[in-house]
């Protein structure tokens, strides 16, 4: 009996951990990094010309609906990306970046041009399918940005991590049907 109520709990607990699949890719509950748990906003795939490139999930403290409150939030917020597709390489994830970043300042990136090129840097090893990116904003600190798990770099600056932000969750999203996932419309 005892056997039996384990085997219970712990599959109770797994369904709690397991939020979603999409596309092959299991999207989890909550994320747990920098001693920061985020629960799931939501979470969606990047489509373009009808093929799936990843899946995007966002990750904040408190569930919202409105892109501007994550994009100035106060308080952690995460998006991730898992690579669900072999057209994702360096150069067009290099690419897709600088075409956010210029929509999602309307074209004011100078100010952000150098800290850009930091962060383009961790595209710079192979990208294959399964790969998982992960951009962890802390109000006041910047973004710290993981490849598989692992720490790359820290990008400072809370402008660019509303310019970040604003690549998925902006007026000029990388993807309309995106970002209403992931702010769980």
């Amino acid at each position: 009996m005892k056997k039996v109520l384990l085997f219970i709990s712990a599959l109770m607990m797994s369904l709690n951990v397991l939020a979603v699949e999409l596309d092959g890719v299991k999207v989890p509950e909550t994320l747990n990094l920098e001693n920061q748990t985020l629960q799931l906003n939501g979470a969606g795939t990047r489509s373009k010309f009808f093929i799936d490139l990843y899946v995007g999930s966002l990750y904040t403290t408190k569930k919202t609906s409105d892109a501007d409150s994550v994009i100035n939030s106060k308080t952690p917020v995460a998006i991730q990306l898992n690579i669900t597709s072999k057209l994702i390489t360096s150069e067009t994830l290099t690419e897709a970046v600088n075409e956010g970043f210029e929509k999602s300042t309307n074209g004011q990136i100078a100010p952000l041009k150098d800290r850009l090129s930091a962060f383009i840097g961790v595209f710079k090893e192979k990208i294959v399918k399964g790969d998982n990116f992960v951009m962890l904003v802390i109000p006041g600190k910047g973004v710290d940005v993981y490849k598989n798990g692992k720490k790359l770099t820290t990008i400072k600056g809370d402008d660019f991590s509303k310019a970040l932000l604003g690549v998925w969750l902006g007026g000029q999203p990388a993807d309309a049907n995106l970002k209403a996932s992931m702010l769980g419309e």
